[in-house]
Order: C-alpha cells, then sequence, then structure tokens
C-alpha cells in the first residue's frame, strides 16, 4: 500500500475517533449558534500546489517533514439543526513554522510545508487534517484559515484558534468576536509527539 493510500487512511480513522464525543444530539431546529465569519485575509494562495491533500506536513516527492509541531485537526461540518453537510468542501491554509504563507507570489519559508490542503466531508460531515500548530506572526494570533464550499460556492470563509494562547487577546480579529470567539477556538491535547484539537463548523 503505498504512502498516499495510508495517509487518508490514518485521517479518516483519526476523525472518527477525535470527534466521536461531539456527535449530534437531537437538538431543536436552530439550536446551534453558527460558526463567525472572519477576514480571507491577503494569504489564500493565488496558486495551488500540486500536492494539495489533507496532510500538509508532508509533500509530494520530499522526505523530510515539515517543521513545527504536529497537530491533528478534525471535526464536523453541520447545519444549525445539527444535520451533517455530507460531501462538502474544506480548506485550509496557514503559514509555515517560520512565520511565512506559501503560494502568495512572496518568499516561501519551509519548502516541505505544503501551506494549503482540503478535503471533504464524508456522510457525517466529518473532516480531518494534519497541519502543524499554528505560531503566530507579527500583529496576529497563531491560527489556522479555512473555508467551506458546497457545490463550487463559497459558504463560509473563517480562522480557527487555540485556546489558551496569551496573543488571543491582543489580536484584533479575535477580539471583535467577543463571545463567539468560543465558536472558533479549539482545546489542543497531546497527541504523541504532537497534538490534536476538534472544531465544529455551523453553517448559517
Amino acid at each position: 500500500m503505498d504512502r498516499s493510500v495510508n495517509r487518508r487512511i490514518f485521517l479518516l480513522r483519526a476523525g472518527a475517533v477525535a470527534v466521536a464525543p461531539l456527535l449530534a444530539t437531537p437538538a431543536l431546529a436552530d439550536d446551534h449558534p453558527p460558526t463567525p465569519r472572519m477576514t480571507e485575509g491577503p494569504f489564500y494562495p493565488t496558486t495551488f500546489p500540486r500536492d494539495i491533500d489533507a496532510d500538509l506536513t508532508r509533500v509530494e516527492g520530499h522526505a523530510a517533514a515539515a517543521q513545527g509541531t504536529v497537530l491533528d485537526v478534525s471535526g464536523r461540518v453541520i447545519d444549525r439543526s445539527g444535520k451533517p453537510r455530507a460531501g462538502a468542501r474544506v480548506e485550509i491554509w496557514q503559514c509555515d513554522a517560520q512565520g511565512q504563507y506559501h503560494h502568495v507570489g512572496g518568499p516561501e519559508g519551509d519548502a516541505n510545508f505544503q501551506g494549503f490542503g482540503f478535503t471533504t466531508t464524508d456522510a457525517e460531515g466529518r473532516y480531518a487534517f494534519r497541519t502543524i500548530r499554528p505560531v503566530q506572526y507579527p500583529g496576529r494570533a497563531p491560527h489556522i484559515h479555512f473555508n467551506v464550499l458546497e457545490n463550487g460556492r463559497r459558504r463560509l470563509t473563517s480562522q480557527m484558534f487555540v485556546e489558551g494562547e496569551a496573543r488571543n487577546a491582543r489580536d484584533g480579529i479575535y477580539r471583535s468576536l467577543g463571545g463567539d470567539a468560543r465558536l472558533v477556538t479549539m482545546k489542543l491535547e497531546p497527541a504523541g509527539a504532537g497534538a490534536r484539537g476538534a472544531l465544529d463548523i455551523v453553517l448559517s
């Protein structure tokens, strides 16, 4: 079995395990508050890499892994009633461990970091990525950008943050969310040599 197949199997299993405690329970219509929208920022790729799978820590054709702490991120895409959104495209992008965004026409730091990736939600709305724990860069708390698209149409652009990061309190975008910041904040826990976190995405 080749490495790409092994990676896909791992990500599917990791997503199923990580989100098991988060499976939706019967709820009233519109019981789930929607994930707040946020700016795309200037760093969405202007060109896309050849390798755009859900494992951003490995680049096709490179023997070395990305710099930084491995982070497995998983969750579900649901609507406000808790119904899973199967077949949604989830994209993420972030800076590398050197604080550089890739594929935007500027200098790129870690050549072994993919910078951008996407996956498609399963029948239960689950998604999973392997990336690196986000790092801060001037003016911003550590974060991961994401889009959700359905039928080729962008439904949501937002960002994920890490609970307990000191920079959160000084990040203008994070502060502007007020109490809704909890809806885009992941609590991380150790996972082997890295970490893992879960975040459900609720479409309005």
